[in-house]
């Protein structure tokens, strides 16, 4: 169906048409992350410690035929595995973690003759402070795991954001050296719908029953049968008088509440009795808490022979962190004196998928680069950042000893002094040996390093632009100590490039884009020892972002932004460090950046009139476009979308190049 509105002029307004066509499959809100270590090591990866464990990329026996990323430990000194990632990603919107891992068999073990296998085994998602959610799998077994073996990690709810990843394998004093080697480690997106198991192995329960085996259908579009391999089934019996036999079974902790709907197959067999029974299925309660009931089936003459599909609602019984379900068989009339046999196949949880609708269209405001955002919530101090990229780290950012120096940066669609008084952007420069590793893509760097520099572009408290340049040393948790104060009342906008230059290692000077703002001279720190190595490191870290500063506390800077429309950053000794006007698509076109948040930190691509709304996050929609509804239809040149932050719609960038011609628009959704 489409929605037709007569228009007058693109500047004025636009229709939107919704043609909703084709049938709706498997989809997923998002696309898998995946760390692959199989022909290079990943760079999203770094050693999470301890002192004493070593990792080392191995160009071959990964588990794909191509490499992996071996740890060693002593196993008496060190007995801990950290092995990092930066990653970031939302959590409400993924499913599960997985990893690929191997132990050497040549590994010592733990507890008495080994008893404690390779020690316990546990996820930790971290946000960008390092916050420690774990996800727990327990005790590592040989000799399973002197193969390569895939560890699933189901994500639990309340979701955070996600910066890093860190597995952990513990265990007490080891018998020898351990060795791991970790293969791909992938981040899944919520599909719809979810076979949770086939019952094809054992991790889900019981070693299943290959004889019987029910054919998979989709319950979301219907499509099917699918043939599961390997082929099996869970064999269930009512054979005690009297009683309800507890068949647990689950493998991680699930958010049943993310699914309206749960369901199974059923295939009571021939031999049973005329008595037959029934099962039920529960949930167990968040951190073990009970059960609760979620459906029962009393099975009849009519299941015997052939498999039936029930389904479950899901998200009304309200458990957020299911440990494990429960699968009760009930007794018969005969109070379960006739044995009943009878199977269970593909369990799966789903969602009735609506077919979206475009909701709005906004003509773009915002200039090509990099949008730095504040959050939208009551944080007055709320800081986003965009970070060097992984590995950068090894250069000195400084300019001690490095000039001449340049830092420049230019931005656009600054909001006036009067919109949003004391809202920043700025960049710093942080020792790297006087901040935590954790805090590398922390959205409060400043606070937390003690040697830093900062420059700052800030709206007046009563109109105007202030511009300033601050320093501390060895003051780390505290704002910076040393300011240099230049207030500019009359200059309207902040919108231009913004340049500290350093002539040696005194004198610099700050250009704006009106002009030279001021000249400023630092005290002799590279002669002076109250600041040997502070400004001097082998390492040091660089940041560009946005201070919501809400100095009035009144909300009026809540969901502020500007676009960095590019950077420069250049000395006498290493040349240009970092040139780039991020041409996209992405933040990674020219260096692997990092973000602070993939939320208020995004890529704003060049050349976009409007931007669509759609209330969906499946993937497989695309956008067309026409100026006569009489008229073909053709792309509307939809390259670059994204979540927003309710991660419920997409938007989506309509190019100016592809508007329809004339004064009249309408657009579809197809898939």
């Amino acid at each position: 169906m489409r929605k037709k509105t007569n228009i007058q002029s693109w500047l004025q307004s636009l229709t939107i048409a919704a043609t909703l066509a084709g049938t709706a499959g498997f989809c997923q809100a998002q696309t898998s992350i995946t760390l692959s270590n199989d022909s290079s090591e990943s760079p999203a990866f770094y050693d999470g410690g301890p002192t004493g464990a070593t990792y080392t990329w191995q160009s071959t026996g990964g588990p794909n035929g191509g490499g992996c990323i071996q740890g060693v430990i002593d196993g008496v000194t060190t007995t801990e595995f950290d092995p990092s990632f930066n990653v970031s990603f939302n959590g409400a919107q993924y499913l599960q973690v997985t990893i690929q891992l191997m132990v050497d068999p040549s590994s010592g073990t733990t507890g008495t003759l080994g008893s404690g296998g390779y020690g316990n085994l546990q996820l930790a998602l971290r946000d960008a402070n390092y916050s420690w959610n774990s996800i727990w799998h327990g005790t590592i077994y040989p000799p399973a795991a002197n193969g390569w073996v895939t560890y699933t990690f189901t994500l639990p709810n309340p979701y955070i954001t996600a910066a890093h990843l860190q597995f952990q394998l513990q265990g007490g004093t080891y018998s020898g050296p351990v060795t791991i080697y970790i293969g791909n480690v992938v981040v899944s997106p919520i599909p719809n719908p979810w076979l949770a198991t086939a019952f094809t192995d054992s991790s889900w329960g019981p070693t299943p029953d290959t004889t019987e085996d029910a054919p998979y259908y989709n319950p979301v579009t219907g499509a099917g049968p699918t043939s599961i391999t390997p082929a099996g089934s869970w064999e269930l019996q009512i054979s005690d008088p009297g009683s309800y036999s507890w068949n647990q079974f689950g493998n991680g902790t699930i958010d049943t509440t993310r699914y309206q709907w749960v369901g199974f197959d059923v295939f009571l067999d021939g031999s049973s009795g005329s008595t037959y029974g029934g099962v039920q299925l529960l949930f167990f309660n968040n951190g073990w808490s009970g059960q609760t009931w979620v459906g029962s089936i009393t099975f009849n003459a009519s299941m015997v022979g052939k498999w039936t599909h029930f389904n479950f609602p899901s998200s009304a019984s309200g458990v957020t962190a299911c440990p494990q379900l429960v699968l009760q068989t009930t007794p018969g009339s005969d109070g379960g004196t006739d044995t009943t046999t009878f199977h269970i196949d593909n369990l799966v949880f789903w969602n009735n998928e609506t077919k979206p609708k475009i909701l709005s269209m906004k003509a773009n405001n915002q200039a090509g680069g990099v949008r730095m955002a504040a959050d939208g919530a009551g944080d007055q101090y709320n800081r986003n950042q965009l970070v060097i990229p992984s590995g950068s780290n090894v250069l000195n950012h400084f300019w001690i000893n490095q000039t001449p120096a340049t830092y420049s940066m230019t931005i656009t669609n600054f909001p006036a002094p009067a919109a949003a008084p004391g809202f920043e952007g700025h960049f710093y420069i942080a020792n790297e040996s006087s901040v935590p590793g954790f805090y590398e893509t922390s959205g409060s760097p400043d606070w937390n390093a003690a040697d830093l520099v900062v420059f700052r572009v800030q709206n007046g408290t009563n109109g105007g632009i202030v511009s300033t340049f601050e320093w501390k040393t060895n003051s780390p948790n505290s704002n910076p100590t040393n300011v240099i104060y230049c207030a500019l009342p009359n200059v309207t906008s902040a919108n231009g490039t913004w340049t500290v230059n350093f002539s040696d290692n005194i004198h610099g000077s700050i250009i704006g884009p009106m002009g030279v703002v001021t000249n400023f001279t630092l005290p002799n720190i590279s002669n002076d020892p109250n600041y040997t190595g502070n400004f001097t490191p082998a390492e040091s870290l660089m940041y560009w972002g946005v201070f919501k500063n809400d100095v009035l506390n009144n909300g009026d800077n809540n969901g502020a932004s500007f676009v960095l429309s590019s950077l420069l950053v250049t000395n006498a000794i290493n040349g240009v460090l970092y040139n780039d006007n991020f041409p996209g698509i992405g933040l990674t076109a020219n260096y692997p950046w990092r973000t602070s948040s993939n939320i208020y930190i995004q890529w704003q691509p060049y050349g976009i009139a409007y931007w669509l709304m759609w209330n969906t996050t499946q993937s497989g929609w695309s956008v067309l476009s026409t100026g006569n509804l009489k008229g073909s239809w053709s792309s509307a040149g939809v390259s670059y979308s994204y979540a927003d932050a309710t991660g419920t719609n997409t938007l989506g960038a309509i190019p100016a190049a592809s508007l329809p011609a004339g004064n009249a628009g309408f657009f579809e959704l197809m898939k």
